[in-house]
């Protein structure tokens, strides 16, 4: 059985469709099983259809969160114009004012350069434990995929032909601003191994080249400070290292890093004067209170001077991978924090810089809301955060309880993110057959997975891996029962696949 994406039945899980095979791999929530939340669909489809402001079919809630956003759009003027007298809009329109050709469909230039960062600033200060932040360093983008390609930081100063002075290289994405293509060294950005396959992509497309670190599998997935700096010392042989990127918590590895660890990873930083790019789009993903997320920004500034000052950091925030899991909508916010304002003040009016599409970007603004009891709106998303966490949780100790059953698997504890990251034993038969067919031991083994039980987990090697260790990737959005079931499956077919390959 299997899910197929945007299928889904009167209780908002995804059908079983006969045939297909079963994705059990992904952190695309809704693709797993995960129903949208039903208030925010609601609100969007009021702002992109006024007329259902009017609409019983809507709950009112819904709709009162839906003519506050419209009233920020461009063409929310009317409302303006209508309280200065300058226009009449009728009273019994029912939409405060807004007309009802009001819709999203302007460029509406002040929710994204004013509303919307104004309020991700206000939901960063409450995450933060009120640590500041200024809208201004907050960019609005279509989503992390879109962006690090082509985006941030040290203010790289490009000579202008007959100008007796530089000025700063018109932004980009993230990673295309560090390369000097002018330095005959490449560019190298140090990022982690297991870890999502964009980053290495990023660098490679924007001109740099990508630089492995190990994470320390024993120690939990551990960022090891001493390990980075080994491949630091044998990386400048070759390129020039400017950026090194941390996933937190860890995709797919499931790891959440502890205080010690980002205080260690900001003086390396430092020491090495490097861009620190932080990966925290499944921030929200983080379960165990024993072990909660901590932003790099937080930790930065509770360290102090001068690196509270110094270090340079762009972390990120995705839509995807939020609370909301709406992936479909691509929309997303970097922070930058100790960038120079040559680099942020371009960067804020970049027209290169892929933008969110309003729905989009309104739907990431009901994320930045603050808790509210009274906000159907909020109380709908508390709730759902809630149950996702819960559910996580529970995923996440029932991997380990079915796999650490099973002999030839085992599988570090997961504390926060949508996988988690088993480690499989592989017999020298299955290896030999593997590389006779050309593929990746880890890859034919899941192949043959598929082949068996119609099940699909992803191969350790598209996150990368230590050399001689194999892995499988396992999502834990997928509903308990059905991740019981590919978990039994899984123990079951690698127990047998040992045998044939023996």
């Amino acid at each position: 059985m299997a899910t197929a994406e945007g299928t889904l039945g009167t209780s908002g899980r995804a059908v079983p469709v006969p045939g297909v095979p079963e994705d059990c791999s992904s952190d695309n929530a809704h693709a797993m099983g995960r129903g949208p939340l039903a208030i925010l669909r609601q609100v969007a489809a009021a702002c992109a259809c006024p007329e259902l402001l009017g609409s019983p079919a809507v709950p009112e809630g819904a709709r009162h969160r839906a003519r506050r956003i419209l009233h920020e759009m461009d063409t929310g003027n009317i409302a303006r114009l209508s309280q200065q007298g300058i226009i009449r809009v009728p009273r019994d329109s029912g939409h405060l004012g807004v007309g009802p050709s009001l819709s999203p469909g302007g460029y509406n230039h002040e929710h994204r350069a004013l509303g919307v960062p104004t309020r991700v600033a206000r939901f960063l200060e409450r995450r933060d434990g009120g640590i500041p932040c200024h809208p201004r360093n907050v960019v609005l983008c279509s989503g992390t995929a879109s962006i690090l390609p082509v985006s941030t930081p040290p203010v790289r100063r490009v000579p202008v032909p007959d100008s007796p002075s530089s000025s700063p290289s018109p932004p980009q994405f993230v990673v295309s601003l560090v390369v000097d293509e002018a330095v005959e060294q490449p560019t190298g950005v140090l990022v982690p191994v297991p870890g999502p396959p964009l980053h290495g992509a990023a660098a490679e497309l924007a001109g740099a080249v990508a630089v492995p670190y190990p994470l320390a599998e024993e120690q939990g997935w551990d960022v090891a400070s001493e390990a980075v700096r080994r491949v630091l010392q044998q990386a400048r042989e070759r390129y020039h290292p400017k950026v090194l990127c941390v996933v937190n918590p860890g995709d797919p590895t499931g790891h959440v890093l502890s205080r010690q660890s980002m205080e260690d990873i900001i003086r390396l930083v430092a020491e090495e004067n490097l861009l620190l790019l932080a990966d925290e789009v499944q921030q929200e993903r983080a379960f165990l209170p024993s072990r909660p997320f901590l932003s790099f920004k937080r930790v930065l500034w509770e360290m102090g001077a001068p690196l509270a000052s110094t270090v340079q950091l762009v972390s990120f925030y995705s839509l995807s991978k939020s609370v909301a899991g709406e992936s479909g909508f691509r929309a997303g916010f970097l922070e930058l924090v100790n960038v120079e304002e040559g680099v942020t003040l371009p960067f804020q009016l970049a027209q290169s810089i892929p933008r969110p599409c309003v729905l989009g970007r309104i739907l990431l603004d009901l994320l930045m809301d603050p808790p509210d009891e009274r906000d159907p709106v909020q109380q709908a998303l508390e709730e759902h955060r809630q149950g996702l966490r819960r559910d996580l949780a529970h995923n996440a100790r029932l991997v380990q309880e079915v796999l650490g059953r099973a002999p030839g698997i085992r599988c570090r504890p997961v504390h926060g993110g949508a996988r988690a990251f088993p480690r499989i034993q592989l017999p020298p038969r299955a290896l030999r057959r593997a590389r006779a067919l050309g593929l990746e031991p880890d890859a034919f083994f899941c192949q043959k997975l598929l082949e068996a039980t119609g099940i699909v987990v992803a191969p350790g090697s598209e996150f990368g891996q230590a050399e001689g260790t194999h892995h499988v990737g396992l999502s834990l959005l997928l509903p308990a029962e059905r991740l019981e079931r590919a978990l039994l499956a899984l123990a079951r077919f690698h127990a047998a696949f040992l045998r044939d390959f023996s």
